[in-house]
């Protein structure tokens, strides 16, 4: 995954994420976990123009008996699992259905889960145990000599399973939200209550919080970016096709329901709902597209406030700033200024009551996976329509996992401390380090590139920072206040805790030693601005790595990885932050066409594949990720041949080509790979595996390929 752009400053707690409460998502590179997307490592969720608020779940669930966690959880696999191999296939035709094709004829998607993995699932469900355990402990008040905030982590937990509180206590919060709202009177008001909603995790009109300066990466500015939609992207909200205006219909009546819920007359929701839809509608019209978003220089345009508040006059942007607590906030970053000349028209334009209508429910929108049974349900209505999942997940993985969103680096301190341990840590630092030696070595090899741009490329590389495990620093979360009365309180003030931590970094240098992701989350990243890579705990486990596993299983799995992200650095994007994390032009114009043909070869290769029968992938969208997988590949067996003396023998490679497809071993259900493909900028498993080894002429060497098999194309696409 890569956390570009404004990655950093609105990557909430998605897949990807430590707890955040920016409610907006923003460059495509962040939309989906990484570094592939894990299939299954989240619950099926609504996605949403924004990741979850920070103790939000990924996914409405409903109260369900809690089983044992442990007993749920698959044991770690084989190394190379020969009974997930379909070896009637020629590897040559489908190396995907070769190396995975058993596992997925015995594989069932769990009727809770839109999708389900052999890697990212496997190792989510069994991290989910191990936390299970430890907040278990936590509630119970069992002494934790690692964790100082294990209270807080216990209280949390234990009022998230308390389902009649979420019926009374949680509900009464949100009424007096709802009071508040009903309440506004003129547009000070309205800016506000804005405020106080984004600050305590709603994703109301747009969303604002602290970036890197792309063009001066040593200091953090305000950005401001699109947002406020409640269906999964723009698109969403535009395109004619029956399903969209199916699911747009579908929307509507959940918005009304939902309204409805909440006290509203039926007859009244409906007409609110209609107007919820209205507004929506104009905001996705206005909306920056994910594939336009895609280019750091087209979400670029920093101004001062005053700048801001002449070309957006309808909304009172210095009460909004001091009621969020930014009040001394000087340079933003407004990635798209288009959308918000229109909202300022829209809400110069719009009725009073409209504008309630849309706050209600953006409000009611962030609150339900927090309230009772009938809000919950009623959520679990969209989201089965859009993912194709077909239950909602018990009630105590749902609180696992608003636990770990709302106190990440708590929780992440007691999960350390049984997993990776100094030897791991160790192990991965070196294997970063032979992926890095391989990707300089190459860059020889690399024959579009002049002098300049291959001495510059070193230097960048040179830079890259490496963070493994767990941060240095743990956060300090003495100010968060959490009790055991009403959930969503608990939430709120998780969404309010993490609002503060990130505006605090507004005007200030830098901190170069965050995590971005809480310890046993199942991903990893590369940040351009930052020019980092980081891979937290949670996915240095078997089938990706284990410090007993034969080293080419480690270099297929957690190998690929670090030279996916690594790749990340000198992708579409990537390429045009420096060493130091500047967006500006350090490649000639002959180096930066030869980079850009290239890339379109990549992006014409996957657009030629089906995700599902009636929808492609846009190669467009995914171009980023799929350089880094065909990059993170060729580097990882680079590697492995260099730690070897140069060469290895050719089972030694078949295995790990296996070893690399075997970790994406994924079943989909058709409505998921859809919204994958429509709003991801990751491919579906199976062109995550066969594209990059179509790409490899050393895949075609180890396993004696001819010409013109399908996974020997005539031109292949190359960059790194």
């Amino acid at each position: 995954m890569k956390r570009t752009l404004l990655a950093v400053l609105l990557a909430a707690a998605a897949c990807s994420s430590g707890p955040q409460s920016k409610p907006t998502a923003v460059p495509a590179s962040q939309t989906g976990s990484s570094p592939a997307n894990p299939p299954g490592a989240a619950t099926a969720q609504t996605p949403g123009a924004a990741p979850p608020a920070a103790g939000q779940p990924p996914a409405p669930t409903a109260p369900a008996a809690a089983g044992s966690a442990v007993a749920q959880a698959k044991p770690e696999p084989p190394a190379i699992d020969e009974k997930a191999m379909d070896k009637t296939v020629d590897p040559c035709t489908d190396f995907y259905q070769y190396a995975c094709g058993n596992w997925m004829k015995t594989t069932p998607i769990p009727e809770d889960r839109s999708q389900w993995g052999r890697g990212f699932s496997e190792i989510f469900q069994r991290n989910e145990a191990l936390l299970h355990e430890i907040v278990e402990k936590d509630a119970r008040g069992e002494p934790d000599g690692v964790d100082p905030f294990a209270k807080k982590v216990g209280d949390f937990y234990a009022t998230c399973m308390d389902e009649q509180k979420a019926e009374t206590a949680s509900l009464a919060t949100l009424q007096s939200w709802l009071k508040d709202i009903d309440g506004l009177r003129d547009g000070k008001a309205l800016a506000k209550e804005t405020a106080f909603l984004q600050a305590h995790g709603a994703r109301a009109f747009f969303g604002f919080g602290s970036q890197q300066d792309f063009k001066d990466a040593t200091q953090v500015i305000g950005g401001l970016d699109q947002g406020g939609l409640g269906l999964p992207d723009r698109d969403y909200y535009l395109k004619d096709d029956q399903r969209s205006k199916d699911l747009r219909a579908l929307y509507q009546e959940h918005v009304a329901k939902m309204l409805a819920l909440a006290g509203t007359p039926e007859a009244a929701a409906g007409k609110q709902a209609q107007a919820v839809m209205q507004m929506e509608t104009q905001m996705a019209r206005a909306s920056m597209d994910k594939v336009e978003r895609r280019d750091p220089n087209k979400i670029y345009h920093p101004m001062d406030r005053a700048a801001l508040k002449k070309m957006a006059p309808y909304f009172a942007w210095d009460l909004y700033f001091a009621e969020l607590g930014a009040p001394s906030v000087k340079q933003i970053n407004v990635l798209v200024p288009s959308f918000f000349k229109n909202l300022s028209k829209t809400l110069g334009s719009t009725n009073g009551a409209d504008l309630k209508n849309y706050l209600r429910w953006k409000a009611l929108e962030t609150s339900a996976n927090s309230l009772g049974k009938g809000f919950v349900e009623e959520r679990f209505r969209l989201t089965r329509a859009l993912t194709g999942a077909k239950a909602i997940l018990p009630r105590w993985k749902r609180c696992v996992q608003m636990t770990d969103r709302a106190l990440g680096e708590a929780l992440g301190r007691s999960f350390v401390t049984t997993t990776i341990g100094d030897e791991g840590k160790r192990m991965a630092k070196d294997l970063i380090q032979g992926i890095e030696g391989a990707f300089e070595r190459n860059l020889a090899n690399v024959d579009w590139m002049d002098d300049a741009a291959r001495a510059a490329s070193k230097e960048k590389l040179s830079k890259i920072n490496n963070k493994v495990g767990y941060p240095d620093k743990w956060r300090d979360y003495s100010s968060m206040e959490i009790g055991r009365d009403s959930l969503l309180a608990n939430v709120a003030e998780a969404a309010r805790f993490e609002t503060k931590r990130d505006l605090d970094k507004i005007g200030k240098p830098v901190d170069r030693n965050e995590f971005g992701m809480s310890p046993p989350t199942v991903n990893a990243y590369y940040d351009p601005s930052m020019n980092e890579m980081v891979f937290p705990a949670g996915i240095m486990q078997s089938p990706f790595f284990k410090p007993d596993a034969p080293e080419r299983v480690n270099y297929g799995g957690l190998g690929m990885v670090m030279g996916h992200e690594l790749t990340h650095g000198f992708d579409d994007e990537g390429r045009q932050f420096d060493g130091n994390g500047n967006l500006h032009e350090w490649w000639s114009k002959p180096v930066n066409d030869a980079f850009k043909e290239r890339a379109e070869c990549v992006a014409k290769q996957y657009d030629g594949y089906a995700a599902v029968e009636d929808v492609h992938l846009n190669g467009h969208l995914t171009l980023g990720e799929n350089i880094a997988d065909i990059g993170g590949l060729k580097m990882a067996l680079l590697a492995l041949r260099q730690k070897n003396g140069g060469q290895v023998a050719p089972k030694v490679e078949q295995d790990f080509f296996v070893a690399f497809a075997q970790v994406w071993c994924t079943n989909y259900r058709p409505e998921a790979a859809r919204l994958q493909a429509q709003t991801n900028p990751h491919s579906t498993a199976q062109w995550r595996v066969n594209g990059p080894v179509s790409d490899n002429p050393e895949f075609a060497k180890a396993y004696s390929c001819k010409a013109g098999a399908p996974m020997v194309p005539q031109n292949r696409c190359t960059v790194w």
